[in-house]
Parts: structure tokens; C-alpha cells; sequence
């Protein structure tokens, strides 16, 4: 049993999370053994209106969706309509890539895993293009427009390939030789879904997975959020502001047609049952929703990233003190998001919030460190390891890559630093080309054949270096 004075302590120590972070609403839920223990319900869905979260709001939950996409494959594997180890050329004949080599190797398994090869590109954005040049703090928020001068909008999967197959640009590798997050992989799925299912990704979705697990509060349309009630409005942060001020952003970026990589829509209660298929091997009330097997390979180690993290099929599959813990998060405009899963334990985490850049991951962290009295670990101990100053020098300068995301790397005083935007971050190196930032984030330099720094691992993403 875990005792009222646990869950007192968590409650105080999320509200002043919350509080500190100025998030205008947030649902957490943690579930032993499927059955609520703790619950908490922060803050508003409506700020002007103090209209109050509750378990039935809806919230976007952006990459999450990714887990659900993985489910759908994997269920298509169950029913003998597809491998996993099939080549995506097989079902994808019509894209191509620039190294025609490594498109013969490239199989569902590195679309699910995100070691394709892809590197970040601009391409999703591009479906994305519509919802932010029409959202009048859609440029603000996206830092920038969506589009450069040689992109174009797209709207479906179709022409997402149309694109992928004329643009110009490298692959990072064989496929598996390197892990980076890729929607424009998730997006592939969906494509893949609807042609082994012979059904469109949304219908596909409603009649194996919501229908089933009871989700009556999930779906992936922006359109369909008016046939709702209790629907969270959006949030974000002023970027110059230094006291994390909010104001309220009501417009829902979509991403066309393509639903497959974050645009599921839900509640934390439904969200909840579906994370039931992973605590119970798949079956969830007398429904077999995905095979034993199935859900071994989504939880599964797949891949290895080069801070050491891990993946496996729409889910990063790592541990907590020991304690073998698989999860996934989002984070979009309105959104951020994480669910946990200690499935040893039997015990399921969810946060879901209104604004972009929270730390849900942290929120979903430390629930479940206090409900399994666990230490809580920011960094890891180890010895720092000494570079010269021309070493650190050959970390220096800007990484930039085609989807969005920067950073800049700075010498000081024998030191680098990390620049993100307006925030400083001190590292220090614990191997040659690995780094722990003050913040317990391991950063990895990636070097190319001649030894030369060609990018940096971040998160769960390679930026390449520009110069």
C-alpha cells in the first residue's frame, strides 16, 4: 500500500511544480494495477473563463501518437498483413531517396525504430504550413514561417513522398547505423497502415483500438473538436519574457492529412486505457488488442541512441533506478505531454498540459519516484573528463538542423557551454565526445570518417554542424 502520506507529499510537491513553471492547466493520473490512486487536476482548461481540468478534458498529446501508430503496425504483423521486417520499398514503391542503395535496406523496423537514416527535415512542417501561417501567433511561436523558399505545402502522405523523393538532401547512414527521431518516418506508417489494412489511418484507428478500449473521447481532426465539450484552449509562453509570463493562443496547428506522428486529441482517462495494452500484455478486457508478442517488440530495446538511451517501437524504453520504465512524451504548440509505464510494478503515469515547454517528463518522473520511493536523480555521478582547450574548440560554433531545431555550442574560459535560444547551460565532459549539462542532459558529439565534429545528439534528435 502506498501511504496518504505519500501522496500528500506528491500533491504538494506537483502544485509548486506547477506553480513555479506557471502552467495553466494540467491532468495527472497514476494507476496501480489500472486503478486510479492518485489524481491531479491543476489549474484550468479555460483561464479567462476558470473553468477547471478534469479527467474527461481533452488535450492534445502530439508524439504520443507516435505509440498508438506503432500499436496499429504491429497489429497489422499480428494479422499476417505485414512484417515488420518487410523493406518499406515494398510498400512504399514510389519513394525514392537519394542513396537508391540504402532505400533497398530500409524496412518498417527502422520507420518504427527512427533509424532509417533520415535526417530532420522540414517536410512535415510542411503539412503543418496552413495551420500556422494562418494563426496570428503562428509565426512567433513556430520562430519563423514554416516554409523556406524552396518548399512547398503539402496536405498528404502521397505528396510528403512527392517531396521526399525530389529534395536534396543526405541521409546520416545505412539504415540502423543511426537513431534520430523522425515524423517524417511516422508519417511513411501511416501511408503503410492504410495499404495493408486497405482502410484510411482514422477508421483503421476507431474500429481496432478506440472502439475496443472504450476511448469515446479520442480522436485526430481539428474540426472535430467543436462536436465536444470540456476541450482544454491552448497556451504558451512570451519567449522575451523572463517570468514565464502565458497568454492564452486558441488556434490547434494540424498537420494536413497525416495524423500518424502527434495529432491524436484525448482525455487522460481514455489515454489511461490505452496504456492498459502495455500493462496487460495486450489483452484489456476480454479484447486482444495487440498480441503478447506485439507488445514485447513496442517494449523491447530497438535501438540505441548515442547518449545512451534507448527505443523501441513508438516508445523510448529506458530505466529508473534500476527499474525498467517505457514511456513517450509530446510537445507541440499547446501541448506538452508524457506517459510512464513501470510495468514490473503495475503502475502507469500520464501527464497531459496546455502549454508547450513544460516539463511533463519531469512531472511523470518525479510521480513516479515518489510512488515507488525512489532517489531522485538529476545527474549522473561521474568523473569529469579533461579536454584541452583545441579540443573543446572543435565543438564550437552552430548546429542547425533542416526541421527547426538549433543550438551553439561556446568556449569560455576552458569551458563550452550550450546555448538554446536565450538559455546558458554549463557541461562538462565525462568521454571524449560526451557532455552532461548542468541539467542532467547527456549531449553527444557525432564525428564524421576524418575525425571532425558533424553534428550533435540532443534529446532524441542529430543537429548537424554548420559551422
Amino acid at each position: 500500500m502506498i501511504s496518504q502520506q505519500i501522496l500528500t507529499t506528491l500533491d504538494e510537491v506537483l502544485h509548486d511544480k506547477c506553480l513555479t513553471a506557471n502552467i495553466p492547466g494540467m491532468a495527472l493520473i497514476i494507476a496501480k494495477n489500472g486503478q486510479p490512486i492518485f489524481e491531479k487536476y491543476y489549474g484550468y482548461r479555460d483561464v479567462s473563463r476558470e473553468l477547471p481540468v478534469t479527467k474527461d478534458t481533452i488535450f492534445g498529446v502530439a508524439s504520443i501518437t507516435k505509440s498508438l501508430a506503432a500499436v496499429a503496425v504491429l497489429q497489422l504483423e499480428d494479422a499476417g498483413k505485414l512484417s515488420v521486417e518487410d523493406q518499406m520499398l515494398q510498400w512504399l514503391p514510389e519513394l525514392h531517396l537519394p542513396n537508391e542503395q540504402y532505400r533497398e535496406k530500409v524496412k518498417i523496423h527502422h520507420l518504427l525504430s527512427h533509424t532509417s537514416g533520415f535526417p530532420g527535415m522540414n517536410i512535415v512542417n510542411c503539412a503543418r504550413a496552413n495551420s500556422i501561417l494562418s494563426d496570428p501567433h503562428g509565426e512567433y511561436l513556430f520562430d519563423g514561417l514554416p516554409l523556406g523558399p524552396n518548399d512547398r505545402k503539402i496536405k498528404t502522405v502521397a505528396e510528403l513522398m512527392e517531396v521526399m523523393s525530389e529534395a536534396e538532401y543526405s541521409l546520416l547512414g545505412p539504415p540502423g547505423s543511426l537513431f534520430n527521431y523522425s515524423n517524417e518516418g511516422y508519417a511513411l506508417l501511416q501511408e503503410i497502415i492504410e495499404r495493408a489494412s486497405g482502410e484510411n489511418f482514422i477508421t483503421y484507428v476507431q474500429k481496432n483500438i478506440f472502439q475496443p478500449l472504450e476511448m469515446k473521447r479520442s480522436f485526430f481532426l481539428t474540426s472535430d473538436l467543436k462536436s465536444f465539450e470540456n476541450v482544454t484552449e491552448l497556451y504558451a509562453y512570451r519567449k522575451e519574457a523572463d517570468n514565464l509570463s502565458v497568454f492564452n493562443s486558441p488556434a490547434w496547428w494540424d498537420v494536413g492529412d497525416i495524423y500518424s506522428n502527434g495529432s491524436l486529441k484525448t482525455s487522460s482517462s481514455d489515454l489511461m486505457k490505452f496504456l492498459e495494452v502495455f500493462r496487460l500484455d495486450g489483452m484489456v478486457n476480454g479484447n486482444i488488442i495487440l498480441s503478447k508478442e506485439g507488445v514485447q517488440k513496442m517494449i523491447s530495446i530497438q535501438a540505441t541512441m548515442p547518449t545512451g538511451a534507448h527505443y523501441g517501437y513508438g516508445l523510448q524504453v529506458d530505466g529508473l533506478s534500476g527499474i525498467p520504465v517505457f514511456g513517450h512524451g509530446g510537445s507541440i504548440k499547446g501541448v506538452s505531454s508524457h506517459m510512464k509505464v513501470a510495468k514490473e510494478q503495475g503502475i502507469t503515469v500520464l501527464v497531459l498540459t496546455n502549454i508547450a515547454e513544460a516539463n511533463a517528463e519531469k512531472m511523470a518522473t518525479t510521480s513516479l519516484n515518489h510512488i515507488l520511493q525512489l532517489p531522485d536523480v538529476t545527474s549522473m555521478e561521474f568523473t569529469q573528463y579533461k579536454l584541452s582547450e583545441e579540443q573543446l574548440k572543435e565543438f564550437s560554433g552552430m548546429y542547425q538542423s533542416d526541421e527547426g531545431q538549433k543550438a551553439e555550442i561556446l568556449l569560455y574560459d576552458n569551458h563550452i557551454q550550450l546555448k538554446v535560444q536565450q538559455n546558458l547551460v554549463q557541461m562538462k565532459a565525462y568521454t571524449v565526445g560526451g557532455f552532461m549539462t548542468s541539467g542532467g542532459e547527456r549531449i553527444k558529439f557525432i564525428m564524421d570518417d576524418q575525425g571532425k565534429v558533424s553534428g550533435l545528439f540532443k534529446g532524441s534528435r542529430f543537429i548537424p554542424k554548420r559551422n
